[in-house]
């Protein structure tokens, strides 16, 4: 089973209908970098609630040893003898950071960022606006440092070199976009309105809850320049972006914070 944004939100809302959280993993043989985040912050938010999920690793050596690549564990506090032995396994590629990064509220954070991806991109000869890809993810990671207010959010990326598709995901567990922006009293009727109309709001021209910000403007250009395609999870609702369109959707379970993968297609 391929774990992506269509399907780790159900994975998470069975692991609520145990008393005490049971994430199960064992079918799972490859995993989407917005499974990778969005399935940390679920297990972060948990924790916040005060309750210990229990994980069953993955059958499928490779997805295991992904998650241990990707140092998954240490970056979600995950304990006991089993992520012990895991840790043996880690090793190094070059079609990612090899970590997940924490992202903290910096001033630099999101140009630190955006250089670890630009390394990488350039590293594997990448054929693609480098610099606006980099300039993208410095803005996305700028906009969940300012924005997640007491949590920590978390950034991965993937290169897919058979796919020639690039994809980097980045999630919280904070105050959610809704919330962000109807702190702005030019956008306080969104506090009532369904997560996903706060959401689509947040891409438009200037649209921020804090003044001097140019919001996510900047990545909805680089989607549409860059003929890439963006997945949002905030809440109960998803929004899905191309350069054409955007649609929505349920999500099964209601996560709090945001959620977010981006892809964009590259040459050989």
């Amino acid at each position: 089973m391929n774990l992506t944004f269509e399907n780790v939100d159900h994975t998470c809302a069975g692991a609520v209908e145990h008393k005490a959280p049971i994430v199960d993993l064992s079918n799972v043989t490859f995993f989407r970098p917005f499974a990778i985040v969005y399935l940390g912050m679920f297990l972060r938010y948990q924790s916040y609630c005060g309750k210990d999920c229990s994980v069953i690793l993955p059958n499928n050596v490779i997805a295991r040893n992904y998650l241990t690549r990707q140092n998954f564990w240490d970056r979600f506090n995950l304990k006991g003898e089993v992520v012990e032995r895991e840790k043996l396994n880690r090793v190094t590629t070059r079609t990612s950071l090899n970590d997940i990064v924490d992202i903290e509220n910096s001033s630099t954070i999101g140009e630190e960022v955006g250089m670890m991806v630009k390394k990488v991109l350039i590293l594997n000869h990448v054929n693609t606006s480098i610099s606006e890809v980099s300039n993208a993810v410095s803005e996305l990671v700028d906009n969940f440092a300012r924005h997640s207010k007491e949590t920590l959010a978390a950034f991965h990326m993937q290169y897919y070199p058979n796919k020639e598709e690039f994809t980097l995901a980045i999630a919280d567990c904070g105050i959610g976009i809704r919330r962000s922006l109807s702190s702005n009293p030019e956008y306080s009727d969104l506090a009532n309105e369904p997560h996903h109309i706060a959401a689509i709001k947040a891409f438009e021209p200037g649209v921020t809850c804090s003044t001097g910000g140019m919001g996510l403007t900047e990545v909805r250009d680089s989607i549409i320049s860059l003929n890439g395609r963006l997945f949002l999870s905030t809440g109960d609702e998803f929004i899905k972006m191309d350069a054409d369109q955007i649609a929505y959707g349920q999500m099964a379970y209601d996560l709090t914070g945001v959620q977010v993968e981006v892809s964009f297609p590259v040459g050989g």
